[in-house]
């Protein structure tokens, strides 16, 4: 009778834990034990398909380093960051962008990925963001558009390790009152500051 009990309030705790979590790609989740000690992010682990007899395993999620670049307060050069993430995603790295508003916070990761551009080995990163962030930009001026595109540039660039990244909008190329943009962008020094 205990072991039926015990397995109820495993099943009503897992239950709450999904519940909780409103990840429609991983179902993590950040939960904490009774005792208070810190909350850790778990993602649960299934294996086969089906759990069986409902146990449900979780694994801890080693965080990652992201770095992000954003606009000194001058917004003539570039400070950077350094985040605990739990993975490196595009889409997290558009998050965490638009946090220090190089995108607008309705940008959208449309299509991302990484390639050999040629027999040296060089990583090229192609990324297509929604018109969101085509629209974000055309409102800037010269100076902001630069600021924009080159911590955009250096933080994709240092996360994937990539030499290079081809940036399109809704599919076609990037075009503002300042230039049409169609060629790959490569790290951009642009006044760093250093913190």
């Amino acid at each position: 009778m205990k072991k039926k009990k015990w397995l109820a309030a495993a099943v009503m705790l897992v239950l709450v834990v999904f519940a909780a979590c409103d990840d429609s790609d991983g179902a993590a989740a950040v939960t904490s034990d009774m005792t208070g000690m810190e909350a850790r992010t778990v993602v649960p682990e299934i294996t086969g398909g089906q759990a069986e007899d409902g146990e449900v395993n979780y694994v801890y999620a080693e965080p990652v380093e992201m770095v992000v670049y954003y606009s000194n307060g001058r917004a003539d050069g570039l400070e950077k960051e350094t985040l605990e993430v739990t993975g490196m995603t595009p889409e997290e790295i558009i998050h965490n962008l638009s946090r220090h508003n190089i995108v607008s916070i309705d940008t959208k990761v449309l299509g991302f990925t990484k390639r050999e551009a040629d027999a040296q080995g060089r990583l090229v990163l192609e990324l297509d963001l929604s018109k969101a962030f085509g629209e974000y930009l055309r409102t800037m001026g010269a100076d902001g558009e630069g600021v924009i595109l080159a911590a955009l540039t250096n933080t994709f660039l240092e996360n994937y390790q990539a030499d290079g990244l081809l940036l399109t909008v809704d599919g076609g190329r990037l075009e503002t009152g300042h230039g049409t943009y169609e060629g790959e962008f490569v790290y951009q020094k642009l006044g760093m500051d250093h913190k």
